[in-house]
């Protein structure tokens, strides 16, 4: 069983344009009416003054919108948890970088948060050369810097992302990963232990995996949770519900921070149903949780004939990373077997294909007259793309069936082309 201090929520921490405070605004108020979601945590890594800039104090336009946000948060009765990202370029021995540190957090801390997080992912794995002269590890290096951060703000909540935080980072052998081992050892117990399961993205993580992690680090992980990120590939977006992490796996763990897709909008489900999965305490489907949240996620699209069936075509088409829902699984098996197989054989594949291309074709209109652009927008690229290779297919059927010379595309979009598209051929061809 979970308790109080399970930390449950969100957590902005892609990269890409970060979220706007209207937003942010509209998230608080979805974590707050689902229970079980008490935090978020800001850590968008294109804020300059998070990372790149972590040294510079925020100018007052900027600090104000700050402000402003962490009072919203907090009037929703949400935590809010400030990071900084200091590990690109910081100077881990150095006196005035350590007194940048703090007069940085001291300014996010006078106006009124008072849990923060010190973030080391994805920087440089090496120590300078001043540095090693006074430290005899990065381990040793970022476990003297976060103790003390702990002890400095000794009223706040600090917790600490570390360098190796997945297991494949650790080389898949997370017991003898020394730089683990040593923060096991060296970093206060009571600071908290951002992970991210066997993998950056991890579509399963298991008990077991995370009962190996705790006998290294001594403390339970909070879960930086990737599942529905989508900042490695844009062209990606997942609309499927919170699946891979078996109920049990909440004993184990200190709490879960959904990093999801850099598209506000497309946001819903993912963490509406992580919400169902926090409350959850014997029984979890996943399945039957996303459709529930899908209906409710309709009345965001601005667009009041947009139907159930529509939606539910939508996210089982972009579900969740590794897997498809069930009309999106259906399709591709109807398109492979109307590709590889006479006409007088398509049968059923034929109807699958002519309801999902009837289906998809209504969902588009509709989604072209929303009121909510913001929405639009967001789906524009994936949605779209799926159109055009539907129109592209059933151009295609129409050309079988007619039994009349070459295939003669009449598409209006010409393939994808350029040195991302020819990379990808000749390395996944290989």
């Amino acid at each position: 069983m979970t308790t109080d201090s399970f930390i449950c929520g969100a957590l902005e921490g892609f990269y890409g344009r970060p979220w706007r405070q209207d937003q942010r605004l509209q998230l608080f108020q979805w974590l707050k009416d689902w229970e079980g979601m008490n935090t978020y945590m800001y850590a968008p890594k294109d804020d300059l003054y998070h990372r790149s800039h972590w040294r510079e104090i925020y100018p007052d336009n900027i600090l104000n919108e700050l402000k402003e946000l962490i009072q919203a948060c907090h009037k929703k009765e949400l935590k809010f948890i400030y990071s900084i990202a200091p590990g690109l370029d910081i100077t881990y021995s150095s006196e005035d970088e350590w007194n940048l540190l703090i007069d940085k957090i001291e300014q996010i801390q006078q106006i009124g948060c008072m849990h923060f997080a010190i973030l080391f992912d994805d920087i440089p794995s090496k120590l300078s050369k001043k540095d090693e002269l006074v430290y005899s590890s990065f381990a040793e290096a970022h476990a003297v810097i976060t103790n003390r951060l702990f002890e400095y703000f000794s009223d706040s909540k600090l917790l600490f992302c570390p360098t190796v935080y997945c297991v494949q980072m650790a080389d898949n052998d997370v017991p003898g990963n020394p730089y683990l081992n040593e923060l096991g050892e060296k970093l206060h117990p009571e600071i908290g232990f951002f992970w991210t399961g066997p993998e950056v993205v991890s579509k399963d993580i298991s008990v077991e995996s995370i009962q190996e992690l705790r006998s290294v680090i001594k403390r339970k992980p909070i879960l930086w949770d990737n599942l529905h990120a989508n900042d490695y590939d844009i062209r990606q977006i997942f609309f499927g519900p919170y699946l891979g992490r078996p109920l049990e796996l909440k004993n184990e763990l200190g709490g879960i921070l959904s990093n999801p897709n850099c598209q506000f909008w497309a946001n819903y489900n993912p963490l509406q149903t992580l919400s169902q999965y926090q409350i959850a305490e014997t029984d979890w489907d996943p399945r039957q949780a996303y459709k529930d949240s899908s209906i409710e996620w309709i009345q965001y699209f601005g667009n009041g004939d947009i139907s159930n069936e529509e939606i539910q075509l939508l996210g089982d088409c972009f579900y969740a990373p590794g897997r498809m829902g069930d009309m999106g699984s259906q399709i591709v098996v109807s398109i492979q077997f109307i590709m590889n197989h006479p006409p007088e054989e398509w049968a059923s594949h034929l109807d699958t294909f002519k309801s999902f291309e009837a289906t998809l074709n209504s969902l588009c209109s509709k989604m072209m007259a929303t009121t909510n652009r913001d929405l639009l927008y967001d789906f524009y690229l994936p949605l779209w793309e799926l159109r055009e290779e539907t129109e592209y297919v059933s151009k295609w059927i129409e050309w079988k069936q007619s039994g009349k010379g070459e295939f003669i595309s009449s598409e209006l979009v010409p393939r994808r082309q350029g040195i991302l598209y020819d990379i990808q051929n000749i390395v996944h061809n290989f």
